[in-house]
């Protein structure tokens, strides 16, 4: 008797040769998934850093004086700074100019001349501390989704003489 067909272990090996192509085909999309979402968190996080820490080095630059307390080692989480524009030609059109930084939730306040905008989203810590005429400052920013990376920017700035002779 010659019957055509496939006997019943050779579908058994069939469909688990299949299975095991299924299996390994649905780890290779989860790997691609869950590494593009960990990439994806690392970039987020960067740039919130980067952009954080680069406003604050501008104001930081141009600061003369800060509410922080010299020489303390415990880093503080908001700062004010004050600073007079001498650009201009005459002492006696000198602009004298305020910010401050104070992290809200994860939102970092930029309070200038009174005017409050964001400039950091995803900050997660702050920490500022003053020794002698430098400012260190410490940023940590955690990206979103599921795999959140963290990334921690470190950057000293020189602020400028308090009095400026003319």
């Amino acid at each position: 008797m010659n019957q055509k067909g496939f006997t019943l272990i050779e579908l058994l090996l069939a469909m688990a040769v299949g299975a095991m192509i299924m299996t390994g085909i649905v780890l290779a999309i989860f790997q691609v998934s869950w590494g593009t979402d960990r990439s994806n968190s690392q970039v987020v996080a960067l740039a919130d850093v980067a952009q954080a820490a680069h406003r604050i080095k501008k104001d930081l630059i141009m600061a003369q004086s800060t509410d922080l307390i010299d020489g303390n080692p415990v880093p503080q989480s908001s700062i004010s700074l004050t600073w007079i524009d001498y650009t201009l030609f005459t002492s006696s059109s000198a602009t004298a100019h305020a910010s401050s930084y104070l992290l809200s939730g994860t939102l970092l306040q930029r309070t200038y001349d009174g005017t409050v905008s964001i400039v950091g989203r995803n900050i997660t810590s702050l920490g500022f501390t003053q020794n002698g005429r430098v400012i260190n400052v410490a940023i940590t920013a955690t990206g979103p989704k599921i795999q959140q990376r963290q990334e921690t920017l470190q950057f000293s700035v020189h602020m400028r003489p308090e009095e400026v002779t003319q």
